[in-house]
């Protein structure tokens, strides 16, 4: 390692890093410019007159339950459709991918042992942190590029164009060094991830309840509000570029002391030393399941409770909507309303419990993939050498990981359910009926579980990267991947587990045979995966 040049070796480990990832990374790439040409493409189809563009932007313009969910709508040309349509979610999947790529890069290098061995040449102390960075940067750079190149193709205006593309980049750019300073906190990836997504999941908070409650000076708290303050054919605030710019220069700087003040395989936040002596319940395969989780599951809580809590108070000033004449918002709430004269604060209810539903997906993944990540470290062949079998072993995580993503469902419920409550003047009334349409949400996560457990059993080496790419499929090939590639969105909703499960709090009465089938698909994938891992070798690295 060579202490005296600490920048050393950057470059190779950029080449490193983009080797060992590179179909990750074009792959996330390809994703998000095919989201964002793809919608740009769908709605230059579905409104090929000014005059359909603007019909359009009249009726979802005022409607605020929209407007939370997407952003303010900067006007009626096709480039501030699309930028409201996909906006958000391009914002919120980029900055994801960069807290990725920077702690795959970084943290997850280190606790493998493998940046040990690189630094062991001449490699200085941030040739590591900063390539990842430098590679995430890329990657969010070129994807926004050329997003905004393709618009520019498709005649939506230069100025909005770039716009666009300068707001995407700053919301990656943001997300990589909050994920690079979180690598430098934690001593564990998945801590790391934790870190950088709960700011994440804060920033799209804050951004929510601006748009939703019109409180708009609120967006100036978020980093995926600045995003959309920059307005993308709505005006293009070009100087609120340099609030992000600003934060990303010192984050590198913060960054760079930090890691001149740790030790290698270490946080700057010390973990807490455990007890001198196991507990007698650690000496099972579910009290370590949970010993192991626990912590994990209890921030999940919280999140998902807050977030539950701060958006279903929005929902009792949403304003009913007169006219639903409008074929496009007919459309729109049709796909969340059982019946259309269905409240829209009820229907903004299961808009919510739809989006954290879509979200507590992720759980069950993550939860699993700790079992690939103990196995490839060698700590499965050290816990498997006692008298726990392997399907113990497996099959106490995928209890956590079911039992888990329930009780987030339920406390996400009772949360919602008592804000909406207590908002809408309606009382202890509407606490039943949201938990009630939480909970049944709870067998279309679950198929997310077994998914990743049959991967993890049949093809551990992808099991991972399958899972999150299960969960991105499931988030957003029914709402926009689906429709860009010509399919209705019901025929696209037919591979989506979500779709088969019934609106009840919208009117419509509760179906329990295809949440039956539901469970019996997560029961045959689960049995799937354990018995092909109790079935092959172990495979560390």
């Amino acid at each position: 390692m060579n202490g005296g040049k600490p920048f050393q070796g950057t470059g190779f480990s950029v080449r490193l890093g983009l080797r060992r990832s590179r179909v990750l990374l074009f792959g996330a790439a390809a994703f998000l410019v095919l989201l964002g040409i793809g919608t740009a493409l769908q709605y230059a189809r579905t409104f090929p007159t000014v005059a359909d563009r603007q019909a359009f932007a009249a009726e979802v313009g005022g409607n605020t339950a929209l407007t939370a969910f997407t952003g303010q709508l900067g006007g009626d040309t096709l480039g501030a459709l699309v930028v409201w349509k996909i906006g958000d979610i391009l914002y919120v999947l980029l900055a994801l991918v960069a807290i990725m790529i920077v702690i795959r890069q970084t943290r997850a290098e280190e606790e493998s042992g493998r940046l040990e061995l690189v630094r062991a040449g001449t490699i200085g102390r941030h040739a590591s942190w900063l390539s990842a960075l430098i590679i995430a940067l890329g990657v969010v750079i070129i994807t926004a590029g050329l997003i905004g190149v393709g618009l520019i193709m498709l005649g939506t205006g230069v100025a909005g164009s770039l716009a666009f593309a300068a707001a995407l980049a700053s919301a990656g750019a943001v997300a990589a060094v909050i994920g690079v300073l979180a690598a430098q906190l934690t001593e564990r990836a998945r801590g790391a991830t934790v870190l950088a997504a709960v700011a994440l999941g804060l920033a799209y908070l804050i951004r929510f309840v601006a748009d939703g409650s019109g409180l708009l000076g609120l967006r100036w708290l978020s980093f995926t509000g600045w995003s959309h303050l920059v307005a993308p054919y709505g005006g293009e605030h070009w100087a609120v570029l340099l609030v992000p710019a600003a934060v990303v220069l010192a984050g590198i700087v913060i960054t760079a002391r930090l890691a001149d003040r740790r030790d290698l395989g270490a946080g700057v936040i010390a973990p807490r030393p455990g007890p001198a002596a196991a507990a007698p319940n650690l000496s099972g395969a579910l009290g370590l399941a949970w010993r192991l989780q626990r912590g994990f599951l209890l921030g999940w809580l919280a999140a998902c409770a807050g977030i539950s809590l701060a958006t279903a108070g929005v929902a009792a000033g949403m304003p009913e909507i007169a006219d639903r004449g409008g074929p496009q918002i007919r459309e729109f709430l049709g796909r969340y309303a059982a019946r259309p004269d269905a409240s829209i604060a009820d229907t903004f209810i299961w808009m919510i419990l739809v989006s954290i539903a879509g979200t507590v997906a992720l759980y069950p993944v993550l939860v699993l993939a700790r079992l690939r990540a103990d196995e490839a470290a060698g700590l499965a062949e050290v816990t498997l050498s006692t008298t726990i079998s392997r399907r113990a072993w497996a099959g106490a995580q995928l209890l956590i990981a079911l039992a888990g993503s329930l009780a987030i469902m339920v406390a996400s419920g009772l949360a919602a359910g008592l804000s909406y409550g207590v908002t809408s003047g309606t009382g202890p009334v509407q606490v039943g009926r949201v938990l009630a349409a939480a909970v049944v949400q709870v067998p279309a996560i679950w198929v997310l579980a077994g998914v990743i457990m049959a991967l993890i059993g049949l093809a551990p080496r992808v099991a991972v990267i399958g899972g999150w790419l299960a969960w991105i499929f499931v988030n957003v090939f029914g709402e926009s991947l689906g429709p860009i590639l010509g399919l209705q969105y019901a025929a696209a909703n037919l591979v989506i587990p979500f779709a088969y499960v019934s609106k009840i709090i919208t009117g419509a009465a509760l179906q329990v045979v295809p949440l039956l089938v539901l469970i019996a698909i997560t029961a045959l994938l689960a049995v799937v995966g354990l018995q092909a891992l109790r079935r092959r070798d172990l495979r560390t690295g």
